[in-house]
C-alpha cells in the first residue's frame, strides 16, 4: 500500500510505501506527523467515504426470503474508482480533519495509490449484528471463497427501517474486502502525555455544554452544537476518547493477551520497558510498579506518575487490548520522555511486535532507536559468537528483522520525502550520523584546545 501527498504543510510532494515497519525521520518541522495523521486518516475513516448500497428490490428480498448472496469479485473492478473516491473526500475534508481554519490546506491532496491492488479472498469472514432482542443480520463468507452470505432473522417482520439495514450491509461488505487488504490502525500522538494527565478534564462536550450555558442570556441550540464541536485534529480526539472509555476497553483481549503462550515475549518486552502495569481502581487509572524487595507494593495515580509512563499508557493498551491479527500500530515518536536504554528497549519491543504480524509506522527522531532496529538487521548475517551475542543481549530469534520488511524516509527542509536505503546492515541513517560526528568533532576541537 502507498501514500502519495502534494501541498500537505511543508510537504510540497512525496510517497510513502508501507512495510510491515515504515520509519520516517527528519528535523522538526518537516510535516512528519502530517504524514503519519494523514495515513492514519485514510486507512481508519475510508469506509465512510464509499458507498455498497444494494437496491431496493434486493433489500425486498432479504426480509422475504431471509437470504441473500454477493458476488465480492464483481467489486474488483472498481477497486480503484472507490479508493480514489475516499482519496479526494478525505483530501477535501483535511482542514476539518485536522481542526484547522478551511484554507489552511488549500490545494492539498493525501491518496491511495493503487496500482495493481487485488481483494484478499482467502481468510473466513464471519460476523453478526443484532437489533434489539428480535431482529438480527448475520454475515458470513468461506475462506477462499467469494460469495458473502447474508441472513436476517426477525420476529416482528421488518421493524428495522431499510435505509439502516442498508448502511449495515454496506459497512460489511466494506470490512470484508478490505479488511486484509487495507489494515486496521490505531495511533498514538504525540500529545499522549497531556491526554494521560489531563483526560478527567478533557471531556469536550460537557465542558462546552457548561461554559455555553453558564455564559450565554439565553441558550442558542444552533451556538451549543457548535461549541461541542472538537477543538483537536481526529487522530488525538481519538485518543482522548479512547483514554475516557479505559475502564470499558481495558476489559477487552487483544490477540496478543488472547493466545497469552504464543506471544508472551511481546508483553515480556513491554513489561521490562515499564518496569510496571496499568490497572483501573475505582473509575481510577493507576500505575503499579512491579514490587521491589523491601519496599511495600504502590499504586501511583496515572496523572502523577513519571512522564515515560504517562507516554507508554496508550502503547500498553494497545498491545494487551486493542491489538488485531494483521493490524497496524502508528506512533509519534516513540522515544518520547523515554531514556537511552529503555529507547533501545522500545526498538526491540517494536521488532516482537512487525514479527507477530502486527503492521508499525513511526516518526522519530531517535538515532538509540535506529540503532537498535540496526542491530536486529544485522543479526542475520553470518556473526561470529552470534548465539552467545543474542544470548548476552537478551535477544531472541523473535527480534530479528529482514531488511526487506522496512520502508524508511527522511524529511528534508526541501519540502520532500525522501526513501531511505535499507539493506543487510540496517537502516542508513546519514541524517544522525553527520549530527554525531558534527558534535563529536566539536567536543574534540574543544577538549584539544583546553589550555591546562
Amino acid at each position: 500500500m502507498k501514500f502519495n501527498f502534494e501541498n500537505l504543510g511543508g510537504i510540497d510532494q512525496g510517497s510513502v510505501a508501507l512495510g510491515d515497519l515504515t520509519i520516517i525521520c527528519g528535523p522538526n518541522n518537516v510535516g512528519k506527523t502530517y504524514i503519519s495523521y494523514a495515513i492514519y486518516g485514510l486507512l481508519r475513516h475510508f469506509k465512510q467515504w464509499i458507498d455498497f448500497s444494494v437496491s431496493r428490490d434486493r433489500l425486498s428480498q432479504l426480509r422475504e426470503e431471509g437470504t441473500l448472496t454477493i458476488e465480492l469479485q464483481d467489486y474488483q473492478k472498481k477497486l480503484s474508482e472507490y479508493l480514489k473516491k475516499a482519496s479526494s473526500e478525505f483530501s477535501e475534508n483535511l482542514s476539518r480533519y485536522f481542526n484547522v481554519p478551511e484554507d489552511f490546506f488549500t490545494s492539498a491532496k493525501a491518496e491511495f495509490s493503487h496500482d495493481k491492488l487485488l481483494f484478499d479472498f482467502t481468510n473466513e469472514f464471519k460476523e453478526a449484528v443484532s437489533f434489539g432482542q428480535s431482529e438480527q443480520l448475520s454475515f458470513f463468507k468461506a475462506a477462499e471463497e467469494t460469495i458473502l452470505s447474508i441472513t436476517f432473522q426477525t420476529k416482528s417482520h421488518g421493524r428495522v427501517p431499510n435505509q439502516i439495514l442498508d448502511d449495515v450491509i454496506s459497512d460489511h461488505i466494506v470490512d470484508c474486502l478490505f479488511a486484509d487488504l487495507l489494515p486496521r490502525p490505531f495511533v498514538v500522538t504525540s500529545e499522549r502525555t497531556g491526554i494521560a494527565l489531563f483526560y478527567k478534564e478533557l471531556d469536550i462536550s460537557k465542558n462546552a455544554i457548561i461554559e455555553h450555558i453558564t455564559n450565554a442570556e439565553k441558550v442558542n441550540p444552533f451556538e451549543l452544537l457548535n461549541s461541542m464541536r472538537s477543538r483537536y485534529a481526529h487522530p488525538i480526539q481519538d485518543n482522548i476518547n479512547v483514554v475516557r472509555d479505559y475502564e470499558n476497553i481495558c476489559k477487552r483481549k487483544s490477540f496478543i493477551r488472547e493466545e497469552a503462550d504464543e506471544y508472551k515475549h511481546i508483553r515480556d518486552a513491554l513489561q521490562d520497558l515499564m518496569g510496571g502495569s496499568y490497572k483501573s481502581i475505582n473509575k481510577q487509572v493507576m500505575y503499579m510498579p512491579k514490587k521491589e524487595r523491601g519496599r511495600d507494593k504502590v499504586a501511583v495515580p496515572v496523572y502523577v506518575a513519571s512522564s515515560s509512563i504517562k507516554s507508554l499508557f496508550l502503547i500498553d493498551l494497545y498491545i494487551n487490548s486493542l491489538a488485531e491479527k494483521n493490524g497496524m500500530l502508528i506512533i509519534d515518536e516513540p522515544e518520547l520522555n523515554l531514556h537511552p536504554d529503555n529507547q533501545r528497549k522500545m526498538a526491540g519491543l517494536l521488532a516482537r511486535l512487525v514479527n507477530s504480524g502486527v503492521k508499525v509506522l513511526v516518526t522519530t527522531h531517535s538515532d538509540y532507536l535506529i540503532r537498535e532496529l540496526n542491530n536486529r538487521v544485522m543479526l542475520n548475517l553470518d556473526v561470529q559468537d552470534k548465539d552467545a551475542i543474542m544470548k548476552s543481549a537478551k535477544i531472541t530469534k523473535q527480534d530479528i528483522l529482514r531488511p526487506e520488511q522496512i520502508k524508511a524516509y527522511s524529511l528534508k527542509t526541501d519540502h520532500k520525502i525522501h526513501n531511505v536505503s535499507v539493506d543487510k546492515y540496517g537502516i542508513n541513517m546519514e541524517i544522525f550520523d553527520d549530527l554525531i560526528a558534527d558534535a563529536n568533532e566539536l567536543a574534540d576541537k574543544i577538549y584539544y584546545g583546553i589550555k591546562e
